[in-house]
């Protein structure tokens, strides 16, 4: 179906064939806002985006919040699915992205913003895919062509005790011929950002926090760490490693710049960044480290790297964690009003950080008749 030719309006109340379960909440209708988002118990009509957590009495799935205009050309088209190959797609889908979930689909709900023009006009095509199964929710977001604008992307709660963005957004890099969005993904699928929405993630279960830290300073270090392992970083042998207060990791040398920088440096050093920023924690705030050869840290790390690495076999024999713990940023105040907990875990050649980011050539076709397109576009 189609909504109809209209400036920030909506699709009718649409009912779910299937009970839809959006972190806790069970819902049976939805709205399809031509301002690129979703809502569950009334139509939203805000064409401007605002930056999530809203804090706000909705719960709302935007795959790219602005202010779009169909009254004279582009659509909005909504499909559901209850049987069909469009389930056996969703099913290899999840279990593809959710390894060890063993999913099957029994409902899919797709929402298609094709070729709509912006205020004023242009085209730009992206898709919201809801998939559920037993008491597991999805939603996929697919971008074809995004003109440049200015947009947001993610998902928000009521009062916001769940919410996500997708990095980049409000960015110039997020649309355009380059776009993040259409070029990256969080699941290795050119154009495509996975999320799992039923109950909400379990979150990052961080290492121990623990073990020796850093002397207080202003854009300090720790001092030389002998690594009880070798490590090996993209073909480099190391055998020590420094933590840099502001937020990253190098090998030879520590490393004191606070001003974050953007990849590729084309420098003299390996550096791993979890969070680069100006970090000062003469005050407040601690910069932790500790290795682990033996005991349940081992079995945590083989646990995660073989389920986010499947195929592989891995069995960690040392892990390195590197916390930086409530530290504020530069300038100190009497009150530390941001924070950050931030962990890296290194097991034997892996490295985790909680973003990731993979990009590939990418290939566009028409999303047509709310269908559900893979990375192709190509319909079923």
């Amino acid at each position: 179906a189609t909504t109809t030719r209209s400036l920030d309006g909506s699709s009718p109340e649409i009912l779910l064939q299937r009970p839809f379960v959006y972190f806790g909440q069970t819902y049976n209708n939805i709205y399809v806002n031509h301002n690129g988002h979703l809502t569950f118990n009334s139509p939203y009509f805000s064409y401007i985006p605002q930056r999530f957590p809203l804090y706000g009495p909705i719960d709302l799935i935007a795959p790219f919040w602005t202010d779009v205009d169909i009254r004279q050309t582009g659509l909005v088209l909504y499909n559901q699915y209850t049987n069909s190959s469009v389930l056996q797609q969703a099913t290899r889908d999840i279990n593809s992205y959710f390894p060890n979930l063993n999913f099957s689909a029994d409902w899919v709900f797709v929402a298609t913003w094709y070729e709509v023009p912006y205020y004023p006009m242009t085209k730009t095509t992206f898709q919201a895919v809801l998939i559920s199964g037993g008491q597991k929710s999805f939603v996929l977001f697919n971008y074809g062509s995004l003109a440049p604008t200015v947009w947001n992307a993610g998902y928000d709660t009521i009062n916001s005790f769940h919410h996500f963005t997708i990095p980049g957004s409000f960015s110039s890099s997020a649309t355009g011929n380059n776009s993040t969005f259409s070029l990256g993904s969080n699941v290795n699928v050119t154009g495509r950002w996975a999320f799992q929405i039923d109950s909400g993630p379990d979150g990052c279960h961080f290492y121990p926090i623990s073990g020796a830290t850093t002397t207080r300073s202003l854009d300090g270090s720790s001092p030389e760490i002998l690594l009880q392992r070798p490590f090996v970083y993209f073909g480099q042998t190391y055998n020590n490693i420094y933590v840099n207060h502001n937020g990253h990791l190098t090998f030879n040398s520590p490393y004191f710049s606070y001003i974050p920088q953007r990849f590729p440096l084309y420098g003299p050093i390996d550096l791993i960044a979890p969070f680069w920023t100006d970090v000062d924690i003469r005050q407040t705030g601690l910069v932790l480290y500790n290795q682990y050869t033996n005991s349940s840290v081992l079995q945590q790390a083989t646990r995660d790297i073989n389920s986010y690495f499947p195929n592989l076999n891995f069995s960690a024999d040392w892990v390195f964690v590197a916390t930086w713990y409530e530290v504020p940023y530069y300038p100190m105040t009497a009150t530390v009003s941001q924070k950050i907990i931030y962990i890296i875990h290194y097991y034997a050649i892996y490295c985790i950080v909680h973003t990731d980011k993979k990009f590939k050539e990418y290939s566009k076709d028409k999303m047509m008749e709310g269908t559900y397109f893979q990375n192709d576009f190509k319909p079923l």
